[in-house]
């Protein structure tokens, strides 16, 4: 069974709320700029029907009426510029929608415009040219504050999800450091480090040297992390857990296309995965653990397992697989998969694209 693996719901909420503050594609904010450009255009307007002779407005121009229409046509770009930006086009597709839409929505309300106020005020066709020039200038200024408000936006979101990321990499950096300075951690690493000094003094310092290293590590900082970086922490990592359990009963086997070796993930992340399988199965010379690092043909790393739960081990709380699910919607919008099943646990990890 194949499952994707959330990120917990306060982290949904946090999120969610953040992009609210920031997200301008509201109906709110399209009235509200709406009204701000229709009373604009028409005290622009109203200034132009001012006769200098007389001081006083031409005859059959109504100040309601003008209000109203430039209302109408305002409400209806805002709404449909929103809208294409929330349906989720981008680039060219945005530019080309924008512009038709608006300048078919602006000629639609000239047009309407024009009929009200021929049967009103029995205006000439002339003025009907005029009526849609001045209707498709206020769309093409209606979409430039539009894409203005857009670029912004992004700027903004741009910026909290790299805050937001920085955060997220800091608490999972603490988060591995906790638990590897947990006691009972400390206690089966310096148990192990018991047995081996006196009997095994090179097999003491080498471990000593790769506990040393993976705290470096986990104190490095990056956001991202080459695949053969990461590659070299975890396998010193199972070369420690090698040290403590056995050669013989516990293997780790790498098989990673080497093109893929330059390409980047966040830091801690296949490590985590064998940590995983080494706290949640049983690891003897009679029940050994095999764990496989692999690449697929789709640009992804998969680490997978033959499930031995240990007896009476509590339910994992899932809280790694969700940092790590985390980070990963953050950073590339996408997300881990997940398989277990009684003959194989396996997690897919995608590469972040060149």
């Amino acid at each position: 069974m194949k499952t994707k693996y959330k990120i917990d719901e306060k982290h949904v909420r946090d999120w969610v709320r953040a992009m609210h503050r920031i997200d301008p594609y509201r109906t709110g904010r399209a009235l509200w700029l709406a009204v701000v450009s229709a009373l604009l255009l028409s005290g622009v307007m109203v200034l132009g029907a001012i006769n200098p002779a007389t001081h006083s407005l031409e005859e059959g121009f109504s100040v309601p009426f003008v209000v109203a229409v430039t209302m109408l046509l305002f409400t209806a770009l805002y709404t449909y510029n929103f809208w294409t930006i929330r349906i989720g086009l981008r680039g060219a597709a945005l530019v080309a929608a924008g512009l038709m839409g608006s300048l078919l929505i602006s000629s639609g309300v000239a047009v309407l415009q024009w009929l009200l106020e021929r049967a009103l005020y029995g205006n000439a066709y002339e003025t009907l040219v005029i009526t849609i020039i001045i209707d498709s200038s206020s769309a093409l200024i209606a979409y430039l504050v539009t894409l203005l408000l857009y670029n912004v936006t992004m700027h903004q979101q741009t910026l909290v999800e790299n805050e937001h990321l920085q955060a997220e990499n800091m608490r999972i950096r603490y988060h591995t450091l906790e638990q590897q300075v947990s006691p009972h951690f400390l206690f089966n690493s310096l148990n192990t480090l018991d047995g081996l000094i006196g009997g095994d003094d090179d097999g003491a310092h080498r471990y000593l040297h790769l506990l040393s290293d993976t705290f470096r590590y986990t104190l490095a900082g990056r956001e991202t992390v080459t695949l053969a970086e990461e590659l070299a922490f975890t396998r010193g990592y199972a070369d420690m857990m090698q040290v403590r359990y056995g050669n013989e009963a516990l293997h780790c086997e790498v098989h990673i296309d080497p093109s893929l070796l330059e390409r980047r993930l966040p830091p801690i992340s296949l490590q985590l995965l064998v940590e995983n399988a080494v706290k949640h199965n049983v690891i003897s010379v009679r029940h050994p653990l095999s764990i496989t690092i692999e690449s697929t043909p789709h640009d992804t790393i998969r680490v997978s397992n033959v499930p031995s739960p240990k007896e009476g081990h509590e339910e994992s709380s899932g809280i790694g697989l969700a940092n790590l699910s985390g980070r990963y919607r953050l950073l590339m919008h996408s997300d881990i998969e997940i398989t277990d099943t009684e003959n194989e646990f396996a997690v897919v990890i995608p590469l972040i694209p060149l």
